[in-house]
């Protein structure tokens, strides 16, 4: 009997043992559940606080130390604020940032699986964001809504030639000259013409027309002078007509903008989230140093849409514009 009472209590002991174990266990699960989730959430947070801290940055005071060079003490206190706050907020409505995070995922895994828009698409884009807001291009209105005519368009017109397959064959070459590892189906045609910038305005040299005389150089005409000294010659109209014809060839929309003693190319952009994605490949990874400390120069015309200088004024595209009034718009 005594032996029965004794097995009895054992087994009681183990079961008590289990349940003891298996509550310590849900416990610790259920803690580090809780320890995930806010993780989670601060790391939300933080994503949420840094483009508002970069947007604000440039716009607060200076605040001096008597100790430390470049330790910028202002940016320090508005960046533990901000995210404070950020944090505060997200903890807040932490059930309706999960809802909205989960929905979110969910979305970039369909689009993701279709072959859309996809996780890496998305860091792209908010790390191009973050970069752009340190980096503000400079806008320049069209002041007119009607242009006069352009003058000499149809000579200009003539000299852009989109039907020569020599011409073609040449824009398709430089083209795809330059940038080739950074191309993919979402801005080729974009990085192509930024190929074909660096090519023609790396050997280009400037030649004046004879006294007098207005002569526009065809675009296979200007290529045809490579055979002597591997350069491009001719004036800015002549530059605007060769890069023009480049850029229709490699998938780009292009026109031609005359001021009163200049004509100059200017490539379309599109949206202000073109505009972003283009700025941060010519900053951060095609023209690195051409563009280190240079703003980019672009216009926006009656649409909305944007047009980004293409011109030889600057050593990257979105060069600084000639102070010169613009009298004609010429678009193909």
């Amino acid at each position: 009997m005594s032996r029965v009472i004794l097995i009895i209590f054992g087994v009681n002991v183990r079961v008590y043992q289990f349940e003891m174990f298996g509550k310590f266990y849900n416990r610790i699960k259920a803690k580090n559940f809780s320890f995930l989730i806010n993780i989670l959430l601060y790391l939300v947070a933080v994503v949420v606080a840094l483009p508002f801290f970069f947007l604000m940055s440039p716009h607060l005071p200076v605040i001096n130390l008597p100790v430390g060079v470049g330790i910028h003490l202002e940016h320090l206190l508005f960046s533990v604020l901000v995210v404070g706050l950020s944090i505060y907020i997200v903890v807040r409505l932490k059930h309706l940032v999960l809802i909205l995070l989960g929905v979110c995922i969910i979305s970039i895994i369909v689009s993701s699986a279709r072959g859309g828009y996809s996780f890496q698409d998305a860091f792209q884009d908010y790390v191009v964001s973050l970069y752009n807001l340190q980096n503000n291009p400079i806008a320049v209105p069209l002041m007119a809504e009607d242009y006069e005519p352009f003058q000499d368009a149809y000579k200009v017109a003539e000299a852009v030639n989109f039907k020569s397959s020599d011409v073609r064959n040449f824009a398709v070459k430089i083209g795809t000259k330059h940038f080739r590892k950074l191309t993919n189906k979402h801005n080729r045609s974009l990085v192509q013409g930024f190929s074909v910038f660096k090519e023609i305005n790396n050997n280009w040299v400037y030649v004046s027309d004879p006294v007098g005389e207005e002569y526009f150089a065809s675009a296979g005409e200007t290529i045809d002078q490579q055979q002597y000294d591997g350069k491009f010659n001719g004036d800015c109209d002549d530059h605007a007509i060769l890069m023009a014809t480049c850029l229709k060839f490699v998938g780009s929309e292009v026109r031609l903008v005359r001021t009163t003693h200049h004509i100059y190319p200017e490539i379309k952009i599109g949206s202000k989230d073109r505009l972003d994605k283009a700025i941060f490949l010519i900053r951060h990874k095609l023209f690195v140093k051409e563009s280190k400390g240079k703003s980019i120069y672009y216009h926006v015309d009656q649409s909305g849409e944007i047009w980004l200088n293409f011109d030889y004024t600057g050593r990257a595209p979105g060069g600084k514009f000639l102070q010169e009034d613009i009298v004609g718009i010429l678009e193909f």
